[in-house]
């Protein structure tokens, strides 16, 4: 028999086809397998991409968190800027308080007392016996004498004096004269005979122009603590004619200071009735003259000290100092403003951006530093230091230095401007290194500005530089101002010079 063909029995044609199924599955399957395991190295590639930047995001975040940090602190310290300049209260507030501040007052038991002093004239002694118990009534035994001193004031009351005075006609003189008391303050008769006494009008006017008090204030001051019935208008009217007759002793004031050998300037902000104006300060050791003016230009800085000032004058950074009509002045800029600009930059900068004010900032404080050693440092040693000093911030401060940071290249740039006047005080005796003296002279005026707003008319504000110089000056010089206006008002002669303590340069 033949055989039976496998292309014709169904079964094997049917094995056929499963199997060339199968194989097309197999096929199909491992395409499908190379297919996922290309995805797979593919997403395994992709993955390690995103570690990587993961952790570039995380070092980013990092340092993007530390950024934000460092920026609300600036912002935290801006807004305590604002409200201190918005609070009048706390002007001189400090940034942080101390984490362990010191109880204040001396502890029980230590200390000296200095300031206690033994009177040395008892006027009257007043003796209180314990003959029975205070609280029970009952007799006490083993008594002790015991000493308490107390020094008041006698209750205040004011003196009115009659000043019996003759007119008479000289036919010498051509004019009818009048005879005047040495204690007497004024002449008028008739309607105004009756006036003010020269020890009221004097410590008037250091009340109101020496301590800021209004004469409102002053007028009650007096009623309540003398019995002396006045109006603000006669105290206002007393100190103008009193700056009349002090007026030649300012302007003596004002040539003797151009003789001192250093003077410190400064400014602040001051108002002329509606009209805004400033007023400027120009004090030495021994002499301030205070003056009024509508402008902040260099034009009053000559007016006061003249064109031929030889001395130094010490101020701060302010462009009026900088004109070219005193480029031939020498100068001292201070130190105490420039080193808190430093400060406040170092605080606001990061990384090598505040290294450079950290850096300036040391060079200043060595010089002060050089300066209180000068007298225990032999003279070539003391310029080789000085010497030093010039080099270390010319390399500071070089032109040819280039700044990454804009803030470090515009201080750089006006310690350049300032940079022959930034050691003048370690070269030239009786110069400060800080405008220090002149800040001082000025915080009693912003009291007067804050109290009694500034002057209201140009007549107001000469009367004020007038008192104010003459009355600041007097306590430079350990003179009692009260003392020094009431004999000012008796007899002007007489009165000692203001300028004669001043040394000549």
């Amino acid at each position: 028999m033949n055989p039976v063909s496998t292309s014709t029995c169904p079964d094997c044609r049917r094995l056929q086809k499963e199997v060339s199924e199968l194989a097309r599955l197999n096929a199909t399957l491992q395409h499908q397998i190379s297919t996922l395991q290309g995805h797979n190295a593919t997403l395994q590639g992709q993955n390690a991409t995103l570690h990587s930047q993961i952790s570039t995001l995380q070092g980013q975040n990092a340092t993007l968190l530390g950024q934000n940090e460092n920026l609300n602190q600036r912002l935290n310290d801006l807004e305590a800027a604002q409200r201190r300049e918005k609070r009048q209260a706390l002007p001189f507030g400090r940034d942080q308080r101390k984490s362990d501040p010191k109880k204040p007052g001396r502890k029980k038991g230590e200390g000296h007392f200095s300031f206690r002093k033994t009177p040395e004239v008892i006027h009257d002694t007043k003796t209180e016996p314990l003959p029975v118990c205070p609280e029970c009534f009952g007799p006490v035994r083993d008594l002790r004498q015991h000493e308490h001193l107390q020094t008041d004031l006698p209750p205040p009351q004011p003196v009115t004096t009659c000043f019996i005075t003759y007119s008479g006609y000289c036919p010498h003189c051509n004019k009818r004269v009048k005879s005047r008391h040495s204690e007497q303050a004024s002449t008028a008769s008739g309607a105004a005979g009756v006036s003010i006494g020269p020890h009221a009008r004097a410590l008037a006017a250091e009340l109101h122009h020496g301590m800021g008090v209004p004469f409102a204030k002053i007028a009650r001051l007096f009623w309540s603590a003398f019995g002396l019935s006045l109006t603000p208008g006669a105290l206002c009217q007393g100190g103008s004619r009193m700056a009349n007759l002090a007026e030649p002793i300012y302007n003596e004031m004002q040539v003797a200071l151009r003789s001192c050998c250093s003077v410190h300037a400064d400014e602040t902000g001051w108002r002329v009735g509606a009209l805004s104006s400033w007023l400027w300060t120009f004090t030495s050791q021994k002499i301030t003259v205070y003056h009024v003016e509508k402008g902040r230009g260099h034009e009053t800085v000559l007016r006061v000290l003249g064109k031929d000032f030889a001395g130094v004058l010490v101020a701060d950074c302010f462009l009026a100092y900088d004109d070219r009509s005193l480029s031939a002045w020498l100068q001292q800029k201070c130190y105490a403003h420039l080193l808190k600009d430093l400060s406040a930059l170092s605080k606001e900068k990061i990384g090598m951006a505040a290294r450079f004010s950290r850096d300036v900032a040391a060079v200043l404080r060595d010089a002060m530093d050089l300066r209180g050693d000068k007298a225990s440092l032999a003279e070539v040693e003391y310029l080789a230091r000085v010497e030093n000093l010039q080099v270390r911030l010319d390399a500071l401060i070089s032109q040819r230095r280039r700044f990454s940071d804009a803030d470090n290249r515009r201080l750089a740039r006006r310690l350049r401007k300032q940079r022959s006047r930034l050691f003048t005080f370690l070269t030239h005796d009786g110069v400060d290194a800080t405008n220090n003296r002149a800040e001082r002279s000025l915080r009693p005026a912003v009291i007067v500005r804050k109290t009694g707003g500034c002057n209201k008319t140009a007549a107001g504000a000469r009367v004020h530089e007038i008192m104010t110089s003459i009355i600041v000056t007097a306590r430079q010089q350990g003179v009692n101002p009260v003392t020094y206006l009431a004999k000012l008002l008796l007899d002007a002669t007489k009165l000692p010079s203001l300028t004669e303590a001043v040394p000549a340069r």
